[in-house]
């Protein structure tokens, strides 16, 4: 046989090329056997099924798996094992749920996950089953909203892509200040620092409001998130002064005054002019009432007219009265104590009443006042200890929101 030599080395002869065939022929028989050892450590893991799915309205997570093809007696050991860490009585549609088969068909893991952030998880340990609760973080970013008053802060708040519940979230900051109803004109400003809480790039939820700002009709507000050290959290004007004050603007959250505090007004029932020392609110019937400030129940019944009433009695000689309720709130008898935004009961048309709305009132020192009248009676402020941490915080949001409007100029 005639050798020739490479031109690039040295001269391969009949027995080099054999050795080298039997080395190709060892590695590939190597590289079969490492793969069909792998598939022997890993029995399955090419051939694991996946069922997912979610709760029906009215479903039980039982009924659910059932409706999978799992055999009762399996799906009551998987909820017995489950149920020191769920609260199946919280079920709720949308809840969702994934099976993991191996290739012959039995069940190797179920993951029930409630909401967004709940998983719970069981797996298959040989004869026994494990279970494990994984709470998923959410990430905070902070950012800046803002926008102008065309309609009113729910729609306005929808057409700059934001939620109702940030409007909502925004409203009770300056409820001692602001009626979101009466108070409110076109080209009103409103701006704020809010933390957005993400789970990775999906947004889920709004968390507080940092800093908020509301030009109306030529006046500013301000309200600045604050956690003194004593782990008390409130909003504070610029000053340290609190913005919460001992009586709320109105008694629910967003509403429209059908009539005024008045002296002489034409009855819509009984005709002829009498006075009407109240304002009307019209709103959906089973509207929650809110209590004005702290106190107890003075009186809580029937009142012919008024229908359900409720009448409250509040420090320095104030007391409120709310009448034409639907019904009253839980355990709001006479004699109970109430908090300030507490729900005492919801808006009806019981009593001399031509439509679903509530009658409020208010009184000082047995004399009937305009409710609408501004009350100024100043909350607690900022602890003098904390006030230096106050005002380097203020001054920080405050930087925040000028620089990140600057940006968006």
């Amino acid at each position: 046989m005639t050798v020739r030599r490479s031109s690039r080395g040295r001269t391969i002869g009949w027995r080099g090329g054999l050795v080298v065939v039997l080395l190709c022929l060892g590695a590939i028989w190597g590289g079969v056997f490492l793969f069909h050892h792998r598939l022997q450590l890993f029995p399955g893991s090419q051939n694991l099924k996946t069922v997912q799915g979610e709760l029906k309205q009215g479903e039980s997570l039982f009924l659910a798996l059932q409706s999978q093809g799992l055999p009762p007696r399996l799906i009551a050991s998987l909820i017995e094992n489950l149920r020191p860490l769920v609260d199946f009585r919280k079920s709720k549609p949308k809840d969702r749920y994934q099976l993991v088969f191996d290739r012959q068909g039995e069940l190797r893991s179920l993951t029930y996950q409630t909401g967004l952030l709940e998983l719970y998880e069981i797996t298959r340990a040989g004869e026994r089953w494990e279970t494990q609760k994984t709470v998923r973080s959410l990430q905070s970013r902070q950012a800046l909203v803002e926008g102008v008053v065309e309609e009113s802060l729910f729609e306005d708040m929808e057409r700059i892509g934001e939620q109702p519940a940030l409007a909502i979230d925004f409203a009770q900051i300056f409820l001692w200040d602001i009626d979101f109803h009466s108070d409110l004109r076109p080209k009103d400003r409103f701006r704020m620092i809010v933390e957005k809480l993400y789970l990775g790039d999906q947004f889920v939820k709004y968390g507080r409001i940092l800093f908020a700002q509301f030009e109306n009709q030529g006046r500013t507000f301000t309200g600045i998130f604050f956690k003194d050290s004593k782990g008390r959290e409130d909003y504070f004007a610029p000053d340290g002064t609190s913005l919460r004050k001992a009586l709320l603007r109105s008694p629910l959250q967003f509403n429209r005054i059908t009539s005024g505090y008045s002296r002489s007004r034409l009855h819509p029932i009984l005709g002829g002019y009498r006075p009407h020392l109240a304002v009307d609110y019209a709103a959906p019937k089973g509207t929650p009432v809110w209590a004005v400030a702290d106190g107890w129940v003075s009186r809580c019944g029937w009142s012919r007219g008024g229908g359900n009433f409720i009448a409250l009695s509040h420090r320095n000689g104030f007391s409120s009265f709310y009448s034409h309720l639907s019904r009253f709130a839980r355990k709001i008898r006479g004699g109970a104590r109430v908090k300030q935004k507490q729900i005492i009961g919801y808006v009806g048309s019981t009593g001399n009443s031509t439509g679903p709305h509530l009658d409020y009132r208010l009184k000082k020192g047995g004399s009937f006042i305009n409710p609408l009248q501004k009350i100024v009676l100043p909350g607690t402020p900022v602890p003098l200890a904390d006030r230096p941490r106050f005002l380097r915080e203020r001054d920080e949001l405050k930087r925040q929101m000028e620089g990140a409007s600057k940006q968006t100029s």
